[in-house]
């Protein structure tokens, strides 16, 4: 905004404050006000009237000034505040891929489910346990990140809890898009994170039903962002009936499962990781529940406060100025004695 900026305020058309000499008008004497008498020494001592009179004039410049004030758009400007809470900075990144859409059977299941309407789906699991998970922390850092084959920014770093809520909804609106490329979500979601102040606990969790082929460029680069912005890496991993736990990843019968390789490479890290399984609504929200019992220490936030319009409350100032000086008068002409 363009203005005049003053102490914690700023006026958004200051032209108008030009109008603020006509504040000396009530320091004019008026013929009104005078009366003719003989000999002053004839009159009694009025202290109270003195006061009187001055009042009258402080409330005639408090309407002029309040006036001016309010027609040159005072406002308080937005700004942030600091505070200190129990938290964190998480971006949650959250595959939005085809397999997504798919429900997510029972463990002990043989055959897969063939109807595409089957419930629970992996995707709304993901978002109800989400949206529980966020609501209560109320002093976190949120963003959310979606991806399949290319990722997008569905919110940036927030604290507000109708936003965050709105921004995890949104996460069922379509079909899922493409296969899974957990490589440049990784190196998008760090990226997030390069511009901000080290405030606190950093988190990305990630929340899949599936893995990815990680070229070795792209897990040198994940591995420095993990590094540089010390960022702890959480994967919640919604396993499909006929995927290997990842328990057994050590089993050299599951080398070339993408999901253990993947497990094995973010084991292999020197930032700190830990992987959930899911198996079913119940273990999602464990695993949730686990994420955030890991994650609750000292964090340093920002908080927005936005700009105040204080237009109307030198309105009112004004009018109730006004008001008062009314009744004095009106009863100095009614005769009631002072």
């Amino acid at each position: 905004m363009s203005g005049l900026a003053l102490t914690e305020l700023i006026v958004a058309q200051p032209w108008w404050l030009s109008g603020l000499l006509l504040a000396a008008l009530p320091l004019c004497r008026q013929r009104d006000d005078e009366q003719v008498f003989g000999w002053t020494g004839w009159l009694p001592p009025d202290p109270l009237g003195l006061w009187r009179a001055r009042l009258e004039i402080a409330l005639g410049m408090l309407a002029i000034v309040a006036t001016v004030l309010g027609l040159a758009g005072l406002v308080s400007p937005a700004t942030t505040i600091e505070k200190t809470g129990s938290g964190a900075e998480i971006l949650v990144l959250l595959d939005r891929s085809a397999s997504m859409d798919a429900a997510l059977q029972e463990k002990g299941a043989k055959t897969p489910l063939t109807d595409k309407y089957a419930e629970p789906k992996k995707r709304k699991i993901a978002r109800t346990a989400l949206a529980g998970f966020a609501a209560g922390r109320p002093h976190d850092a949120i963003g959310l990140m979606m991806f399949s084959e290319n990722q997008f920014q569905v919110m940036p770093f927030n604290m507000r809890p109708d936003m965050i809520q709105a921004a995890i909804q949104a996460g069922g609106v379509g079909s899922g898009l493409g296969n899974t490329d957990v490589g440049s979500a990784m190196l998008a979601a760090l990226r997030t994170f390069d511009d901000r102040p080290d405030s606190g606990s950093r988190i990305i969790m990630l929340v899949s039903d599936g893995g990815a082929q990680i070229a070795p460029a792209v897990r040198l680069q994940i591995a420095d962002g993990l590094k540089r912005n010390r960022i702890a890496l959480y994967w919640i991993y919604l396993r499909s009936y006929n995927q290997p736990a990842l328990a057994d990843s050590d089993s050299a019968e599951f080398d070339g499962v993408v999901e253990v390789a993947m497990h094995r490479y973010f084991r292999s890290l020197s930032t700190p990781y830990r992987a959930f399984e899911a198996e079913d609504q119940a273990s999602m929200q464990r695993a949730i529940e686990a994420v955030g019992r890991q994650q609750m220490l000292p964090i340093t936030y920002q908080l927005p406060v936005p700009q105040v319009d204080r237009a109307a409350l030198c309105y009112l100032i004004a009018a109730l100025a006004c008001a008062v000086l009314w009744l004095l008068r009106r009863s100095t002409r009614s005769g009631v004695p002072t």
